[in-house]
C-alpha cells in the first residue's frame, strides 16, 4: 500500500494525489504518523496545526512543493473546519513521515534506506539552518511531556 492509498481513505483534499516525490514513504510509517498526529490533536485540538506547520521547517517543504502549497492554501481559505483539518492533517502526515526517515527516528531510516535517501534529497533542497523540526512539536512539546508517544511511531517487528 502506498502513501497515496493509506491517506486516500481519509476524505482529505480530493484534488491531492500525494505528489510523486512522496511515494517513497512506507505506508506503515504514514499510518503510524497519522495516528500519532490525530491523537495529539484529539487531545489538544486542531487550532495549533497550522502554526506547527508554518513555524517549522515544514514551511520550506510546503513552499517548495506545488501540491502541498496548494492544499495548504485551500485549507487556510476553507470555511469548513473538518475539511481544513483533514487537508492540514494530510500535509502534517507527509512531513512528519519525511522527517522521521531523515532523522532515522526509531530506526525507520535503517529499515528503509532507499526511502531515507529520497527524504534526504527533499531536505537537502529546502533545509535552512538552524533546523526547526516539525516532528519535535509532537514528540517534545514541553520538555519531555509526551515521551510516551514516541513508542507510537516505532516500526512493527519484521514479519518472518
Amino acid at each position: 500500500m502506498s502513501l497515496t492509498e493509506s491517506i486516500a481513505d481519509t476524505d482529505a483534499d480530493p484534488h491531492f494525489s500525494a505528489a510523486p516525490e512522496f511515494h517513497f514513504i512506507p505506508s506503515e510509517l504514514a499510518a503510524k504518523s497519522r495516528r500519532l498526529i490525530e491523537g495529539y490533536h484529539g487531545i489538544y485540538g486542531y487550532g495549533s496545526l497550522p502554526d506547527l506547520l508554518w513555524h517549522s521547517d515544514a514551511r520550506n517543504i510546503i513552499e517548495c512543493n506545488r501540491e502541498l502549497a496548494q492544499v495548504f492554501r485551500r485549507a487556510s481559505k476553507s470555511r469548513g473546519a473538518k475539511r481544513a483539518n483533514e487537508s492540514l492533517l494530510l500535509i502534517a502526515t507527509v512531513i512528519f513521515s519525511v522527517e522521521t526517515l531523515v532523522r532515522d527516528f526509531a530506526g525507520w531510516g535503517k529499515r528503509f534506506p532507499t526511502a531515507k535517501r529520497e527524504a534526504e534529497k527533499i531536505f537537502d533542497a529546502v533545509t535552512l539552518r538552524p533546523q526547526i523540526w516539525f516532528m519535535d512539536g509532537y514528540l517534545y512539546p514541553s520538555r519531555n511531556a509526551h515521551r510516551e508517544l514516541t513508542s507510537e511511531i516505532a516500526p512493527s517487528a519484521p514479519q518472518p
